[in-house]
C-alpha cells in the first residue's frame, strides 16, 4: 500500500484527516504527517533514494508558516525533475479564492483541488481516482 502525506499546519485538521483516512482503510503506518512544507520537503530529500518511504499521494495545504504550499510545490518541482519522483498531489485548503484555484490548476504536478472541510466520501473518491494500491470500500 502506498504512503499518504498530510502537509498542514493545523494540528486539528491533520488529526481529522488522519482518522478519515483510517476510516477508508489506510493503515496508520502508511500515513505521514507534516506541520509545514519545510518538514515534508526535508523528509522527501532525506528519503529520495528509498521510494518505499516516500508518499505516493500528498494532501497539501497552501497557507502555512515557514514554507507555504506554493513554495513546497516550487521546491518539489526541482526534486521531481532531478529524481523522477511523481506522487499525486492534491491541494487541500480552506481557500476558495479563484486565483488560488486557477494557480493550482496551472501547476502540472497538482492533480486536484479540494476545499476543507472534507468528509470520508471525499477521501474515498480521491483514493479511487488515484492509482494507489489501496483497498477502498465501494
Amino acid at each position: 500500500m502506498g504512503k499518504i502525506a498530510i502537509i498542514d499546519d493545523n494540528l486539528f485538521f491533520r488529526k481529522i484527516t488522519f482518522h478519515l483516512l483510517k476510516k477508508t482503510g489506510v493503515t496508520e503506518d502508511n500515513i505521514l504527517m507534516f506541520e509545514n512544507g519545510k518538514e515534508a520537503f526535508e523528509y522527501i530529500i532525506k528519503n529520495i533514494k528509498n521510494k518505499n518511504l516516500l508518499p505516493e499521494l500528498i494532501l497539501l495545504d497552501l497557507n502555512m508558516p515557514i514554507v507555504t504550499g506554493w513554495k513546497f510545490l516550487s521546491l518539489f518541482r526541482i526534486v521531481n525533475e532531478k529524481h523522477n519522483y511523481n506522487p499525486q498531489i492534491y491541494i487541500l485548503t480552506s481557500s476558495v479564492d479563484h486565483k488560488d484555484i486557477s494557480r493550482a490548476k496551472s501547476i502540472h504536478e497538482v492533480n486536484g483541488y479540494l476545499i476543507k472541510p472534507i468528509k470520508t466520501n471525499d477521501l474515498n473518491d480521491l483514493l479511487k481516482k488515484s492509482e494507489l494500491k489501496i483497498n477502498v470500500p465501494e
